[in-house]
């Protein structure tokens, strides 16, 4: 038995703790560089409030806009970093769970209306869990609630797999396998050691490109394949996105793909199919 995966609540908890630790972490991030979020930072509140109020106008926006001034913007993400604290504590009890699920929903959305800028994508994977793991404890207790909110979860995270393998696909530079190496050689997210490597093998180059779109085009297979093929595909994904983010510092994608996983596994273990 995998761990996590004996009963349903034990797999939502470990799906809702692994993204309460990347929300904490993006949190402990958001407040440590809060100067690149000051008046003269490069994600300035003058800038920011002129672009919401003028190309987004309305009398509910700009309410809106007064509730992400910078000061009540540092009070939400702490607010924000409490409630994820929160949802670590296994004993938490279902109303405490509920609210605090809300208050990650709505500090979200006023998080991401401030910061228009500088955003991953891993934000919209925690945003669906967030909502799938609310929706769920709605009706705590229900099996056949906790089933569908996980298969639910376990589906979106292998669709996402899917998704960004099939894209790669029909993209030329993955195709010829220089794709690795032109990420490792950007600048911003890059790794200049790791990309001197690369350029000196060619072939090292084409077989992670080409394993990597084959692993995310055949992650569905991981609710179909049984549990000893999902521990496989979730085994690739640890590393893979452990790897991103020591590298390449793409922290948030670890806990954000991460958290998919025991939806996952317990789908495989308990023979959830795709339909």
């Amino acid at each position: 038995m995998i761990p996590f995966t004996n009963t349903p609540d034990l797999a939502l908890y470990a799906v809702r703790a692994l993204m309460a630790l990347g929300i904490l972490i993006t949190t402990g991030e958001l407040l440590a560089n809060w100067r690149d979020h000051s008046d003269g930072g490069i994600s300035g509140w003058p800038l920011l409030r002129q672009m919401l109020e003028r190309h987004r106008g309305g009398p509910l926006l700009r309410f809106a806009v007064s509730l992400v001034s910078p000061g009540r913007f540092r009070g939400w993400l702490c607010l924000r970093g409490g409630c994820a604290a929160a949802l670590l504590v296994p004993t938490l009890p279902p109303p405490m769970v509920l609210a605090a699920l809300a208050l990650l929903f709505l500090t979200d959305l006023l998080i991401s209306m401030r910061l228009l800028f500088g955003k991953e994508g891993s934000d919209r994977l925690v945003r669906m869990l967030n909502v799938a793991l609310l929706l769920v404890a709605l009706a705590p207790g229900d099996p056949r609630v906790m089933n569908a909110g996980l298969a639910f979860i376990a589906l979106q995270g292998c669709l996402a797999y899917f998704t960004a393998g099939f894209w790669k696909v029909l993209g030329r530079q993955w195709r010829n396998g220089q794709a690795v190496f032109l990420v490792f050689n950007t600048r911003t997210n890059g790794a200049p050691s790791v990309a001197a490597v690369l350029a000196r093998q060619p072939w090292v180059t084409r077989l992670l490109s080409w394993s990597v779109v084959s692993v995310e085009v055949l992650f569905p297979l991981a609710l179909a394949g049984g549990p000893r093929v999902a521990l496989a595909f979730v085994a690739w994904g640890v590393v893979f996105h452990a790897a991103n983010a020591l590298v390449m510092g793409l922290n948030t994608f670890f806990f954000a793909f991460a958290a998919t996983y025991p939806a996952i596994l317990f789908c495989a273990e308990h023979g959830v199919l795709l339909f």
